[in-house]
């Protein structure tokens, strides 16, 4: 029987979680604000606080499981080597958190009302201001999206995790569950003009992000079984092994099926907008799913030899460029 990967457990699987949830959320909320202005300000407002927030407890998660935390935050003096996956990690994570975090800013009337006492232009041209915070944000949080799975499919010595799928998976799965909060949030509080038409273009965007997300997955799946005789055995963990019913009951089921079954009734017209039943098991589901990929997927990483080094010395070692 294959034993399961013990080295890193809950913490890293946090922060590929919510550091994927907060890229993604932000990746949505951009788009609308710029797409439409002042129109949906409650749910821009919501998804990028809940980005930033979300991308920083994330990054906590990891500095508390390299073991080094207050070194780490030292960035200007730990991460120089931008030769290394590391390093371009770490800066992405702190430019998310403080795009975000900025951004959130402008879109609370409170503190930019506050802040345009002291520099009218702040207030004056916030729209301005707003949109070249989404401009530069959107790519930075699309690079913290693909840095999650980056992170381990740079590890040669683990096969389940060293190919480019993973990043790519893992960025599906960010960008699904990040617009699937904001698409709970917007149905179950946007009232008025012009909310249909955005959940529509929200949970349709949901669709293809599944259909997506579960054809990548698959593609995975499928090399990983005919690859390397490790990467099989630890593909298998989750096909059918020990990780088989998690798998296919949680991540499948409730994180790729349940979703994608709401959205479409949703879309459908056959259950009403008002009731709050469908967006709540919808955002449950895809959460709970894109939490447990994560899981599976790291428990699944058995190493191809008995070394396992600590994540700050390997990650420390990786270069990007040879």
């Amino acid at each position: 029987m294959t034993e399961l990967q013990t080295v890193w457990t809950w913490l890293p699987a946090v922060y590929l979680f919510l550091g994927g949830l907060g890229a993604g959320a932000f990746c949505a909320v951009a788009m609308i604000g710029l797409v439409t202005g002042e129109r949906f300000k409650t749910t821009v407002r919501f998804g990028a606080w809940a980005s930033a927030v979300a991308i920083a407890l994330g990054t906590l998660a990891l500095l508390l499981d390299v073991g080094q935390p207050l070194r780490a935050l030292i960035l200007f003096k730990s991460f120089v080597n931008f030769n290394s996956w590391m390093t371009i990690g770490a800066w992405l994570l702190f430019g998310a958190i403080l795009l975000d975090g900025l951004f959130a800013l402008f879109w609370t009337d409170r503190v930019l009302a506050w802040f345009g006492r002291r520099w009218k232009p702040l207030e004056e041209k916030r729209s301005v201001w707003r949109a070249i915070l989404a401009i530069i944000g959107i790519p930075v949080g699309l690079g913290v999206a693909v840095y999650t799975g980056v992170l381990l499919g740079v590890l040669p010595f683990r096969p389940f995790w060293n190919t480019w799928l993973l990043p790519a998976l893992f960025t599906a799965s960010a960008l699904d569950t990040g617009v699937g909060l904001v698409t709970a949030y917007a149905t179950l509080r946007e009232r008025g003009e012009g909310v249909a038409r955005l959940r529509t273009i929200l949970e349709v965007s949901i669709v293809a992000l599944i259909l997506i997300e579960g054809v990548v997955l698959g593609y995975y799946l499928q090399t990983m079984l005919q690859g390397s005789a490790d990467a099989a055995r630890a593909a298998r963990l989750l096909t059918s092994g020990a990780l088989s019913l998690i798998f296919w009951i949680i991540v499948v089921g409730l994180g790729l099926a349940v979703p994608f079954l709401v959205c479409l009734t949703q879309l459908s017209g056959l259950v009403k907008r008002a009731t709050a039943v469908l967006p709540l098991l919808g955002i449950t589901s895809c959460l709970l799913g894109g939490l447990v990929l994560r899981s599976v997927v790291l428990w699944a990483g058995v190493p191809a030899s008995l070394s396992s080094p600590s994540l700050m010395q390997i990650l420390a070692g990786i270069r990007f460029i040879p």
